[in-house]
């Protein structure tokens, strides 16, 4: 068993350690479960708009929540109980974790210009050379809520849109509103900028806080470690006075 007042309060802060790791696990299940299912996300990366691969992202949310919330949760068991396996089992795993985030976190600021050009391409292979007047009614519906959430007109360019004057998701005010250009048509209008462009910076700014969210907890992870591999010593017989 373990022993001495420093023991005790490193038990402690382990099980509260655990127990928030756990609910972040739960988070992360939640969040990844609700962008797979949410019919709202559903329709601005439907088939339509060949973005299915952001699914993918969804699938990795969820692996991660549940391996999160199993480590939470031995890390639990292992401070009560002061089992010397379920603490080992939590070291290992949360090490492995800790591996896995922290080249995650640095891959996603090294690379996160490619998820920009992953949309781009998909944007253009689903265009695939047409007007988007010429698709069918939920390719153009999933155009327009993309283009309702990011203030935007047009896929990769306004033109896609053979009169993008028509579209209310379209046309702003040149006057009032920043990145409206003017278009000549008929008739004439001033219009958002892409969505494409819209799309870019919204990737690269989330991207960014995601990869610093994730080298934190890496970092927060090492106590963890470091508190059950103390823990473990005193439970050994090495007490801590």
């Amino acid at each position: 068993m373990a022993e001495g007042c420093c023991a005790s309060i490193i038990k402690t802060l382990l099980f509260i350690f655990n127990f928030i790791f756990w609910l972040a696990g739960a988070v992360l299940l939640g969040v990844g479960i609700w962008l797979r299912v949410d019919p709202g996300v559903a329709q601005v990366v439907s088939g339509e708009l060949n973005m299915t691969w952001f699914y993918n992202a969804c699938y990795v949310l969820i692996a991660a929540g549940a391996i999160t919330m199993i480590v939470g949760f031995l890390g639990c068991c292992g401070a009560i109980k002061e089992s010397k396996c379920m603490l080992m089992t939590f070291a290992i795993l949360l090490g492995l974790l800790f591996v896995i985030e922290l080249a995650a976190g640095i891959l996603a600021i090294v690379y996160k210009d490619k998820i920009g050009e992953y949309a781009r391409q998909s944007f253009t292979d689903a265009l695939a050379g047409e007007n988007i007047e010429s698709k069918n009614d939920d390719f153009k519906n999933a155009v327009r809520s993309i283009q309702e959430k990011f203030t935007c007109c047009g896929l990769t360019a306004t033109n896609n849109w053979a009169l993008p004057c028509l579209e209310s998701t379209c046309t702003c005010n040149i006057l009032t509103q920043t990145g409206c250009k003017a278009v000549i048509s008929v008739p004439p209008c001033a219009v958002h900028q892409p969505c494409l462009t819209e799309f870019e910076a919204f990737l690269a700014n989330n991207i960014i806080i995601v990869a610093g969210v994730a080298l934190a907890i890496a970092i927060i992870q090492i106590i963890g470690i470091c508190c059950a591999c103390v823990l473990m010593r005193n439970i050994y017989g090495e007490t801590i006075a």
